[in-house]
């Protein structure tokens, strides 16, 4: 009985960890985006909240999904790149300022 407890509490812990691996983001970074009307824009793609730029200027909704697609250019240029895009696990978080 113990000894079936063990491989449960095991198996549990594993696809836990797994589950947690796989839906963490692969890549955190900081860069640089120039839109389209000559801003310069500051995005913080999948950092945590206490690395994420100090909202500086204040963007229109258009020049917002500008930069957060120029931002995470990179990743969808990531040759290991097989996530199902969007999921609540999957979607990069972007924070432009």
């Amino acid at each position: 009985m113990m000894r079936t407890f063990f491989h449960v509490a095991l198996v549990v812990a594993v696809l836990a960890t797994a589950g947690t691996a796989f839906a963490a983001p692969f890549t955190t970074y900081m860069t640089t985006v120039h839109l389209h009307d000559g801003k310069q824009v500051v995005c913080a793609v999948n950092e945590p909240q206490s690395m994420r730029p100090v909202a500086v200027q204040m963007l229109s909704k258009r020049e917002r999904i500008e930069a957060q697609i120029d931002a995470t250019a990179r990743l969808r240029r990531h040759p290991g790149n097989r996530n199902h895009y969007p999921s609540a696990a999957t979607a990069p978080r972007v924070n432009c300022a």
